[in-house]
């Protein structure tokens, strides 16, 4: 039994480190999601938020004639709306 549980152990915390980063990265997503309803109506510009405890920047950018771009990102990932 002992030699079993030596040889799953280590597996089962790989398996929950796996699912713990997993999480993080669906919390970042809703975090950037946020972030661009919260930015729809605003004026052109940078802004910061502290959202799920993610610093999340957000850019609200001209993208053509009477369209606007709204990018969140935080960490390597980014999220673009045009509107």
């Amino acid at each position: 039994m002992a030699i079993l549980a030596l040889i799953l152990l280590p597996s089962l915390n790989n398996i929950n480190r796996i699912n713990q980063e997993s999480e993080d990265k669906i919390r970042m997503i809703y975090a950037l999601e946020e972030a661009i309803e919260k930015n729809k109506n605003l004026d052109l510009g940078e802004y910061s938020y502290n959202i799920n405890g993610f610093g999340v920047e957000v850019s609200v950018e001209e993208y053509s004639q009477g369209l606007r771009k709204i990018t969140a990102s935080c960490d390597g990932f980014s999220l673009e709306l045009v509107r």
